[in-house]
């Protein structure tokens, strides 16, 4: 193998852009894994585009979509199929009749409550992990790239 090819593979393997990834990637499957312990065994890590984006008081799934980055099409499946599994509920918008409004059941706001508790035991993870400062430090790096990068 040349040195460009050893070169291009170890900057493939380490950009920052690909770290993320990795790191995002391990987070979420962490929390799904928990949150199946927790009971919640039939929700996908596609499902929790949905439930993160979901706002507590309902939306409209046109803006759930936007929030989430993904197409009306692609937020409505995700609807129907947590509205089958008892998650949401759908009813049609007060403001807009060709719209529905969706909302947490009972049993979505069970799911929700357990991963804002998940998100607790993985920051504590994180921070016996790196320490608290470190941890702290990631955190204000992060709003910083977030904010910083429009």
């Amino acid at each position: 193998m040349s040195q460009i090819s050893k070169d291009l593979l170890d900057m493939r393997d380490n950009n920052i852009g690909r770290l993320f990834q990795h790191a995002g990637r391990n987070y979420s499957e962490r929390a799904l894994a928990l949150l199946h312990i927790r009971g919640f065994s039939d929700i996908t890590l596609f499902h929790t585009v949905l439930i993160s984006n979901l706002d507590t008081r309902g939306a409209q799934i046109s803006a759930i979509a936007e929030k989430a980055g993904i197409t009306k099409q692609a937020m409505g499946q995700l609807v129907n199929d947590l509205e089958k599994k008892g998650y949401v509920k759908k009813t049609k918008s007060a403001d807009d009749s060709r719209a529905y409004m969706i909302n947490f059941t009972e049993r979505g706001k069970e799911a929700l409550l357990a991963a804002y508790e998940v998100k607790v035991i993985i920051e504590n993870e994180y921070k016996e992990l790196l320490g608290i400062d470190n941890l702290e430090s990631l955190r204000e790096i992060l709003k910083t790239l977030i904010n910083g990068n429009h």
